[in-house]
Formats: C-alpha cells, sequence, structure tokens
C-alpha cells in the first residue's frame, strides 16, 4: 500500500502546484513510518513464536520471510526519504528561481521607466555631460545584469529539464533573453545619441575658447607693435608687422564662420536658455573681431601712405634690373656664328629667325630707355643701375648690326645657289626632252637596254632635283623679309615653274619605261611559267584524284588522313592562284596558241577548286554516292554547252559568210565569258 503511494508521488514533472501536492502527500506518508515500524515489530514478535515451533526447514523459510520483509522495509523508508527530499529540492530550486526572476523582472521594469522618456535638452557641456555619464550608468547596470540573465536562462533550463513545466521553457527564455536585448540596444542608442551631442559641444566649446585665446593674444601683438621703435627703420617694419598682423585677422573670418555654423548645429541640441547664452557668446566674439580688425586698418592707414613710395620706388628698381638682366642673358644666348656643318640654308634661316627676334626686341629696348630717365629723375644714387642699362643697350645695338650684315651676305649667297640650280635643272630638262623625242624601238634589244638606263638616270637626277626643289619651298615664306615684293616673286614664280617642268617630264620618262619594259618583255619567260603551272596542277590533280579515288573510310583514322591529305592540297592553292594570277598579267604577243592555251588552263583550274571544295564538302557532310550525284548534276551544263558547239559548227557553211563571221565572234565571245567565270560549276 505504501509502496503505490509512493510510486504515484515519485514524480517530479509538472507545474509547481502539483509538486506541492505531491510534497504534501510524502509528508503524509512520512508520518506513518512509525507505524510501520510497529507493524514491522509485530511481525518479527510472531516470527520468534513461530521459530520454537517449526523444524529446520520451516525456521529456515521463517527466516527468509523475515529477512525478506526487513528488507522491503527498509526499501521503503530509503524511497520515503528520498522521494521527500527530492521534491522538497526541487520546489526549493523553484521558489528560488521565482524569487530571482520576480527581482529581474522588478529590476526590468525599473530601468524601461527610466530609458522610455525623450532626452531632455540641456543647458549647457556641463549638464550634457551629466546626462551622458548618467545614462552611461545605466548601460553599465544593464551589462551587469547580463550574467544574472544568463543564470536565470540556466537555472529555467534546469528546472525545464526535469519538470517539463511550460512556464520555463524555452520560449519563456527566449522572451527574457529578447526583453533585455531590447533594452540594452535602447540604452545604446540614447548613449550613443549623447556621446554626439556632448561631442559636438565639446569641439564647439575647444573652437570657441580658442578663438578667445588668439583675440587677446592679436591685441597684445597690435598694442605692442604700435608702442615698438625701430631706429634704423621704423616705418618698414611697424607696416609690415600691422600688414601682417591684418592678414591674419583677415582669415580668420573663415574660422568664425565655421564657428557659427557649429553653433547652428550645437544649438539644436540645446535648451532654449543655452542656445541664447550661445548665440550671445558668439556675438561677442563677433564683435571683437570686427573691432580687431577695424583696429588693424586704422593703425595701418598712415603707415601705409608713408611707405607706398618707398615701396614703389624699390619696386621699379627691382623691375628694371630684372629686366637688364634678362636682355643680357638672351643677347649672350644668340647664336650669330652657326656651325660650319650647317647648309646654307639652314644657315639662312637661322639668321632670320635671329634677326626676327632681335627686331621684335627693339619697342622694348625703347621703353627700358624711357624707364631709365624716370627712374633717374624720381631717384638717387642709381649710377650702377644706369650703367647696367647704357650697357645692354649699346651692346644690342651691336648685335642687331651684326646680324642685319649677316643675314645680307647669307641671302645673296642663297640667290646665287638658287641661279645656279637653275641652270643646272635647265640642262636636265633639255636633255630629259631629246630623250623622250628619240623613236620607240625594241628589235634591238642591247639599244633597249641602253634607252632603260639613261632613263633611269634621268629618273635619278630627278629626285636629287627634287629633293633640291623642296629646300627651296621651305624658303618661301622667309624671302619677303630680305627681298623686295617683285624679287621675292620672281624667286617663286621660277621656282614653281621648275617643279611644274620636273613633275611632267618625270611623268614622261616613267611612260616611256613601262612601254619599253612591256615591249621588250621575253616571251619565253612567260611560256616558262606557263608550262610550270600546268605540271604543277597536273600534279595537284592526280594527288586529288587519289584521294577521292580511295574506298569511303571506315575508321577514324583512315577519315583523318584524308581530311589530313585534303587540307595539304587546299594550303597549296593561295599558291597556285598566285602563279595563275602572274600567267594573266604577263604579255604573249602575236601568240594565239599560248593564249588558247591560258584560256584552257583557266578552266582546269576553276575545275580542280571546284573539286577540292566538293571534296572538302563530303569529308565532313556525306558519303561518295553524294559526291557522284553532285560531280553528274556539275557536269550536265557542260555537256549540253558542247553539243551545242557541235551543232553551231555544222549549221556555220548554210549562213552568208558575214553573219557568220559576227555569229562567231559572238559565240567565242560568250564561251570566252563563261570560262573566265570563277566559282565553281553550278550545281
Amino acid at each position: 500500500m505504501i509502496q503505490e503511494r509512493l510510486e504515484a508521488t515519485d514524480n517530479v514533472q509538472g507545474p509547481k502546484a502539483a509538486l506541492e501536492n505531491r510534497l504534501r502527500e510524502t509528508e503524509v506518508i512520512l508520518a506513518e513510518e512509525p507505524e510501520g515500524h510497529l507493524r514491522l515489530d509485530r511481525v518479527l514478535l510472531k516470527a520468534e513464536s513461530l521459530l520454537r515451533d517449526k523444524n529446520d526447514d520451516e525456521k529456515h523459510e521463517i527466516h527468509a520471510a523475515v529477512k525478506h520483509i526487513k528488507t522491503l522495509w527498509e526499501d521503503t523508508q530509503i524511497n520515503m526519504v528520498h522521494c521527500h527530499s527530492r521534491i522538497e529540492w526541487i520546489l526549493l530550486h523553484w521558489s528560488e528561481y521565482l524569487k530571482a526572476r520576480e527581482d529581474y523582472f522588478l529590476w526590468l521594469m525599473t530601468m524601461k521607466q527610466r530609458l522610455e522618456p525623450d532626452l531632455e535638452l540641456q543647458l549647457g557641456l556641463k549638464e550634457k555631460k551629466l546626462q551622458l555619464s548618467h545614462h552611461t550608468i545605466l548601460l553599465s547596470n544593464i551589462l551587469n545584469q547580463a550574467a544574472l540573465l544568463e543564470r536565470l536562462i540556466q537555472e529555467s533550463g534546469s528546472l525545464f529539464a526535469k519538470t517539463e513545466d511550460e512556464t520555463v521553457n524555452e520560449a519563456a527564455q527566449q522572451i527574457l533573453k529578447a526583453d533585455h536585448e531590447a533594452l540594452e540596444i535602447k540604452a545604446k542608442e540614447k548613449v550613443k545619441i549623447l556621446e554626439a551631442i556632448v561631442q559636438e559641444h565639446q569641439e564647439y566649446a575647444d573652437m570657441q575658447e580658442e578663438f578667445q585665446n588668439w583675440l587677446h593674444c592679436m591685441k597684445e601683438k597690435i598694442n605692442k607693435c604700435n608702442t615698438c621703435t625701430d631706429k634704423k627703420n621704423p616705418m618698414e617694419r611697424s607696416f609690415r608687422e600691422l600688414k601682417e598682423l591684418s592678414d591674419e585677422v583677415s582669415r580668420k573670418k573663415g574660422e568664425l564662420d565655421n564657428l557659427q555654423v557649429q553653433a547652428t548645429t550645437v544649438i539644436l541640441s540645446t535648451s532654449p536658455l543655452g542656445a541664447e547664452h550661445i548665440t550671445k557668446d558668439l556675438e561677442t566674439l563677433r564683435a571683437n573681431w570686427n573691432n580687431l580688425k577695424l583696429s588693424c586698418q586704422q593703425d595701418q592707414v598712415p603707415l601705409e601712405i608713408g611707405f607706398h613710395s618707398v615701396l614703389e620706388s624699390k619696386s621699379r628698381a627691382e623691375q628694371l634690373e630684372r629686366e637688364v638682366a634678362e636682355l643680357a642673358d638672351w643677347l649672350q644666348s644668340l647664336d650669330l656664328q652657326p656651325p660650319d656643318d650647317d647648309t646654307m640654308e639652314t644657315a639662312w634661316c637661322k639668321c632670320l629667325l635671329t634677326r626676327s627676334s632681335i627686331l621684335a626686341e627693339e619697342p622694348r629696348m625703347e621703353e627700358l630707355q624711357l624707364k631709365l630717365k624716370e627712374f633717374c629723375r624720381s631717384s638717387q644714387n642709381e649710377e650702377e643701375l644706369s650703367n647696367k642699362v647704357l650697357s645692354v643697350i649699346r651692346e644690342y645695338k651691336r648685335v642687331k648690326g651684326q646680324i642685319v650684315k649677316r643675314c645680307s651676305q647669307l641671302g645673296a649667297r642663297l640667290r646665287c645657289d638658287f641661279q645656279e640650280f637653275l641652270r643646272e635643272f635647265q640642262q636636265w630638262r633639255n636633255s630629259t626632252i631629246n630623250l623622250l623625242h628619240l623613236p620607240l624601238d625594241t628589235e634591238d634589244g642591247a639599244l633597249t637596254r641602253t634607252y632603260l638606263q639613261n632613263i633611269e638616270d634621268h629618273l635619278g637626277h630627278s629626285n636629287q632635283l627634287k629633293i633640291r626643289l623642296d629646300r627651296f619651298q621651305g624658303l618661301e615664306g622667309m624671302l619677303g623679309s630680305v627681298y623686295s615684293e617683285e624679287q621675292t616673286a620672281m624667286f617663286v614664280s621660277e621656282l614653281r615653274e621648275a617643279v611644274q617642268q620636273r613633275i611632267f617630264l618625270t611623268d614622261g620618262l616613267l611612260q616611256r619605261r613601262r612601254e619599253l619594259q612591256m615591249n621588250g618583255g621575253d616571251p619565253s619567260a612567260c611560256k616558262l611559267l606557263l608550262k610550270k603551272f600546268e605540271e604543277w596542277l597536273k600534279t595537284e590533280d592526280r594527288k586529288l584524284m587519289s584521294i577521292l579515288a580511295a574506298k569511303h573510310p571506315r575508321s577514324s583514322r583512315e577519315r583523318k588522313n584524308r581530311k589530313q591529305g585534303l587540307k595539304v592540297l587546299q594550303s597549296r592553292v593561295p599558291q597556285g592562284q598566285k602563279i595563275f594570277e602572274e600567267l594573266f598579267s604577263a604579255e604573249f604577243p602575236g601568240a594565239n596558241e599560248e593564249e588558247k592555251q591560258l584560256e584552257d588552263l583557266r578552266y582546269r583550274w576553276m575545275l580542280y577548286k571546284s573539286k577540292l571544295k566538293e571534296a572538302q564538302e563530303l569529308s565532313t557532310s556525306g558519303g561518295i554516292c553524294h559526291y557522284l550525284s553532285r560531280a553528274c548534276c556539275a557536269a550536265l551544263p557542260l555537256q549540253l554547252l558542247l553539243l551545242l558547239l557541235l551543232l553551231l559548227t555544222f549549221l556555220l557553211p548554210l549562213i552568208e559568210e558575214q553573219d557568220s563571221c559576227s555569229v562567231v565572234n559572238n559565240f567565242a565571245r560568250s564561251f570566252y565569258l563563261t570560262l573566265r567565270y570563277q566559282g565553281p560549276p553550278p550545281t
């Protein structure tokens, strides 16, 4: 009875109320333990009385029964204690967990209430830092509670593993964790916002303090500058220092504007009263800066008036001295004596360029003289600078006279060279005209070769004359600076006439050379080329026919060898086409038999290319039957054409003589056109 009750009670799964009921039941069972002891004692007494009257076998059975009962009672006692302890411990664990969770929920609600309100705008930087410190402490508290949350989740998991109660399952654990994470995220966001606000205000405060310190420093410098004395040059030193200070004050306007922009941003995160303080402080800074700038300008005006004349005089002297130095260096850098290895045209061009640059500087030299006079009237003790200017002017005049004289000499030499070139050109022209008037006779081979050699010599001389003409043409734009308009026009006219005559005569020489080469060609070479191509074509055709005559390949190796052979033949087609084109470009004067042989060769060449193309197509697509059918289709038009030719041969005697010649000519012309067809036969 007791064991059944223990078995029914010994279960830790379920909600807390069920466990409490089981705990009370175990307490009732434990309360009945004395009754069990009494009953056990009664059993033992009964067993002792039975042992006195029984034999040994029965005594043994009684002892075994008593021992079994005692064992069952001991086990029952142990189970009673263990069951009660286990249920009691789990309930205690559960109570502690609920208490810890209640404390955590209380803390969580408190933190939510603290973080729920929006951030309040603060008066100044100090208040913003306090606000940031407060939220930082809250965030630190939240982060520190993460360990407690983790412990709660572990305890909840432990309880769920033992009791399998839904109030402590994984979903409840995730809810706890999600609430804590949401609270942590919100706290971090507020801390991040407050850090940005504090940093922004801190930067503004640092900039404001720095600008304020700069204002005080600048006031001290201006007062020191106004009171300082310099025995050597007080005006110049005071003016320069005040100028530097004024420039520095003006440059600070950008920094003040940046401070204004920064203040506008800070005001957005500050309370209305704090924004009013910021605005007033900024207005005070700007007013102090304006006063400082005005003070610099007022103190600078009297010094600037006195210093301006000295500075202007010194500037003019420095500018004049720089110009004198530049002119002196430029005069020294002029190339008045070109190298001896330069041609006469190159030397003349360089001389003209140098003269143009020298003449272009003449207004500058006059302006330099005027500046020297004005400077001497306004300044004293500048004898060294005056001597430098006068020395440069004298050197300029000397160089100018020297270069003008050299240009005149080179121009005269150029005119002499051009006249000499014209005489040479006249000789070549007369000789070329005489050469072109010789009769065109190609019967004598030696005379033709001599004629061709003379033409080649005249063409070589023409190329040399062209080079010299090009050099003279490059000088056309520079003649006007040396010669008069009439002389320049005469030079250009003679030059252009020589250019045109050279081109005309050179074309005539080239035309005569082509005629001689065409009429004096060697017919034996053409015949040899024709025979060579015919033999080559026969060889290639035999190779192609041997490939086509072979049985249809069955293995992949045979097909591969067939394709490779066709590919080799196709690779030699461009070579044959080149020889064939050379044959058609050659001349066969008075050789009707060679022309007929060439026409026949043309047809055979076309037919070979067509067969090669067909064989390549068959090697990739079809078999021998397909090839034979296409070959028959290709040969049918040619057979019909031959039949028509035989028919016309029989009909020609029946036509009149004049008409028959016309018909024969037309038929031959159409047949000739048919043979010139470049593509494969129609299929």
